[in-house]
């Protein structure tokens, strides 16, 4: 009775480095513009001090790409809180506001975090993101809101009463 014919192990083998190879670029990861061709940006923020909790509360955030400012971009601000019984980290969306020539989108919070947020939520910081388009990548950056006279943390908003 004939031998059945034999399997190479050299198929078998380059199967599996390339398994390998891919799992490795998974891992590791690519940029956005290299994955997605956009350009690579980057979105600060600062931290932001606010006198009043029911004080008008200016944001901004500045986008760059290669060190350059970006105009021209919508960026969307949330505010952060903290409040018994939500999640770590939840946010309420404060709105959306392009870029200047100077690469910084501006919004003003009117009537501050207390005319945001739920009585009884905390304000811990606000946040800055730029979807990804077709020309440039997403961003985003967090930072902290700052509250007083001393820039200590914040109390927990009130709604202001008519």
């Amino acid at each position: 009775m004939p031998n059945p014919p034999r399997r190479s192990a050299v198929p078998a083998s380059l199967a599996l480095a390339g398994t390998a190879i891919a799992a490795s670029s998974l891992i590791t990861g690519c940029s956005q513009s290299r994955l997605h061709g956009c350009a690579g940006t980057s979105l600060s923020v600062r931290n932001t001090h606010v006198a009043r909790l029911a004080g008008d509360l200016p944001l901004s955030a500045t986008l760059t790409a290669r060190g350059r400012p970006v105009a021209g971009q919508r960026v969307n601000f949330r505010l952060y809180y903290r409040r018994t019984g939500e999640p770590p980290g939840a946010g309420v969306f404060a709105g959306t506001k392009p870029t200047g020539t100077d690469g910084v989108a501006r919004l003003t919070l009117v009537g501050g975090p207390a005319g945001a947020l739920l009585p009884g939520a905390t304000p811990t910081g606000f946040g800055a993101q730029k979807p990804r388009r077709k020309d440039y990548c997403a961003a985003s950056g967090k930072a902290k809101l700052l509250c007083g006279a001393t820039a200590a943390a914040c109390s927990p908003a009130r709604k202001p009463t008519s």
